[in-house]
C-alpha cells in the first residue's frame, strides 16, 4: 500500500493515501468517491456530563451522531477501549449481588448507537471472564482486537460475542462496507491493538507489534482502506505507525488529553477522556486513483449540544437509581463532610501533571490514619473523577472520586530505591497516573529532599502508599513487589476504628476538618 502525505489545514488534517493495489475491473457507476465518517471516542469512564453540566456527556455525543448521519448515512461511532472499568458504579452491586461493573456504561452506549470498541486495558478490571463475557454480550456493537485473548480454563481461546442471536469469536478485524449513490462499493478493515498493562490471569497477550503486523497483512490485501483503534500510550503509537506503515487512521485511546499526530502516512488522533471532546474523520475514497483523503476535526462536547432523548433516558435511570444502590452497600450518599469554597482540583490534566489540592487533602488524610511514616505518595490514578469540585462535598463526591477503592501500606525503601520511585513517580510518570501526589518530600537543584535534608542512600525511610502501588501494579514501578509491605485490614480515626480503604480514610479526614 502506497502512501502520500497531503498538506494541513488550521486544526484540519488532510491525508492522501493510496489504497490497496487490488485489480479487479471496476463495475458501472464505481468510480465516483465513496464517502464515509468516523465519530471517535476513548477512555469514557461517565456516562453524564462533568464540570456542572458543562462537559461531555454521551447523549450529547449520540446527538453528534446523529447529525453526522443526516450529513452521511455511512457513518460509525468507534471506542478506543476503557469503558467498562473504573468507575462509581464499577464496585457497586445490583439487587441481585452482582456487581455493576460496567453495565451502566454498556447500556448507555447502545442506545447512543456505537459501533465499534476494542479492549483498553481498564476492560480486564474486570474480576472474572465471565463477567467480562457477560458485558460483551450485552453489547450491540461490535468488539475486535488482534492481540488479546481468553486464557482460563486451562487453554487460550478467542473471547466470544453473542451477534444476532449467535455466538462468535471476537475477530481479530472486521470488514465495514460503504457505498455511493450510484452503486459503488469499498471494504474498510478495521483493527483493534491493547497494550498488555493489566496482567489478569484470564488474559493472554501476543506483542503488540508482532500481532498488530500479522493481523494487518492479513487484512489488507482484502480491503480498500485499514483504520485500527489502538489502546496504546502516545510513544507506542507512533513506534507502532513506524512500525506497520500503510494504516489510514490509528484511532488511540490510553492517553486522556486530545493530541493529534502524523507518521508518514498515518494519522493518529486521541480525544479528550469521557467524551470531552470527540474527533471526526471524513474519509472520501476514489476507486479509480485507489486514493483516500482524510478531513479530521476535533469537536468539543458542551452544553450547546442538545442532549439525544432515548439516550439520556438511559442515563437517567441509572442516576436516579445510584443512591439507592449506594444506599444498599452501605454509603450514606448525602452526608455532608466538609464544605470548601475553593474547588478540590481533580481534573486529570491537572493532578496527573502537578500537586493539587485535592492530591495534598488526600494523601494528608493517609497521614492521618496511618501516622509516623516518611514519605507518604498516592498514584493520581486512583483519583478518577476528571473534575473540580466544590461546596458541600459528601460521601457522593469522595465515590466518585475513588471509584477503585483500595487500602494502603507501609514499606521500608532504602533510600537509593526511594530516589529512584520518587524519580519515576514524579518526573517519568508526569502526565500519567503513575504521578504521584506526595507527601513529605520535594526536588531542589537535582537533590531530593525530605523534611529539607537529602535522602541518604543507605538509610530506610518508611513509605506509605496504596498496596496497588506496593504489589508493583503501577506504570513503571514493578521493582516495588520485591520488597515486602506492612498491611492492616483496619487503622485508626480519633480513636475509633477506621476501615483501611481510601475512600474511608478521605472521608474520615474531610470529616476532621469540618
Amino acid at each position: 500500500m502506497k502512501t502520500h502525505l497531503y498538506f494541513f489545514l488550521s486544526s484540519f488534517l488532510y491525508l492522501l493515501i493510496a489504497a490497496c493495489t487490488s485489480t479487479k475491473p471496476l463495475a458501472d457507476g464505481a468510480s465516483a468517491n465513496v464517502e464515509f465518517t468516523i465519530l471517535q471516542i476513548n477512555d469514557v469512564y461517565e456516562i453524564a456530563p462533568l464540570e456542572n453540566g458543562k462537559a461531555g456527556g454521551l447523549a450529547r455525543v449520540a446527538t453528534v451522531k446523529k447529525d453526522l448521519m443526516q450529513e452521511n448515512p455511512n457513518t460509525i461511532a468507534t471506542l478506543s477501549g476503557d469503558f467498562l472499568s473504573p468507575s462509581l458504579y464499577a464496585n457497586l452491586k445490583l439487587p441481585d449481588g452482582e456487581r455493576i461493573a460496567g453495565q451502566q456504561m454498556v447500556e448507555t452506549l447502545n442506545a447512543m448507537g456505537l459501533d465499534y470498541a476494542t479492549f483498553g486495558n481498564h476492560e480486564f478490571d474486570l474480576k472474572t471472564a465471565d463477567l467480562l463475557q457477560k458485558r460483551i454480550h450485552q453489547s450491540t456493537f461490535e468488539y475486535t482486537v488482534c492481540n488479546a485473548s481468553r486464557a482460563d480454563g486451562g487453554q487460550i481461546r478467542p473471547f466470544v460475542q453473542n451477534i444476532n442471536g449467535q455466538e462468535r469469536a471476537i475477530p481479530e478485524y472486521i470488514i465495514r462496507e460503504f457505498s455511493n449513490a450510484q452503486g459503488g462499493k469499498i471494504k474498510v478493515g478495521i483493527m483493534g491493538v491493547v497494550l498488555p498493562f493489566n496482567q489478569q490471569p484470564y488474559v493472554h497477550y501476543e506483542p503488540v507489534t508482532e500481532q498488530f503486523q500479522k493481523t494487518y497483512q492479513k487484512l489488507e490485501p482484502q480491503v480498500d482502506v485499514v483504520i485500527a483503534m489502538t489502546h496504546l500510550n502516545e510513544v507506542e503509537d507512533i513506534a507502532l505507525a513506524e512500525a506497520v506503515p500503510g494504516v489510514l487512521i490509528f484511532l488511540g485511546g490510553h492517553d486522556h488529553a486530545h493530541m493529534s499526530h502524523y507518521v508518514e502516512n498515518t494519522v493518529i488522533t486521541k480525544a479528550d477522556a469521557n467524551a470531552k471532546t470527540v474527533y471526526i474523520h471524513r474519509v472520501t475514497y476514489n476507486p479509480l486513483s485507489k486514493m483516500a483523503s482524510v478531513r479530521t476535526s476535533l469537536k468539543y462536547i458542551d452544553d450547546s449540544i442538545k442532549d439525544d432523548l432515548s439516550t439520556q433516558l438511559v442515563v437517567e435511570k441509572w442516576q436516579n437509581n445510584l443512591y439507592n444502590i449506594m444506599r444498599e452497600s452501605g454509603y450514606q450518599p448525602d452526608e455532608v463532610l466538609m464544605t470548601t469554597q475553593e474547588p478540590l482540583e481533580g481534573k486529570e490534566a491537572d493532578i496527573r501533571s502537578r500537586p493539587t489540592n485535592y492530591g495534598q487533602l488526600s494523601v494528608a488524610a493517609m497521614e492521618a490514619a496511618w501516622p509516623g511514616a516518611d514519605v507518604y505518595l498516592l498514584n493520581s490514578g486512583s483519583i478518577r473523577v476528571d473534575d473540580d469540585i466544590s461546596g458541600a462535598i459528601t460521601q457522593f463526591d469522595v465515590l466518585r472520586t475513588f471509584p477503585f477503592g483500595g487500602g494502603i501500606c507501609q514499606m521500608a525503601l532504602p533510600g537509593n530505591v526511594l530516589q529512584m520511585v520518587l524519580e519515576i513517580g514524579l518526573v517519568q510518570n508526569r502526565g500519567e497516573g503513575g504521578y504521584f501526589q506526595i507527601k513529605n518530600v520535594e526536588k531542589r537543584n537535582g537533590q531530593w529532599l525530605l523534611k529539607g535534608e537529602a535522602i541518604a542512600v543507605s538509610k530506610k525511610y518508611n513509605v506509605v502508599l496504596p498496596v496497588f502501588v506496593a504489589e508493583g501494579n503501577e506504570a513503571n514501578l514493578g521493582l516495588l513487589k520485591d520488597f515486602p509491605k506492612d498491611d492492616k485490614d483496619n487503622l485508626n480515626s480519633q480513636g475509633k476504628s477506621l476501615k483501611n480503604d481510601i475512600r474511608d480514610i478521605v472521608m474520615a479526614y474531610m470529616r476532621q476538618l469540618n
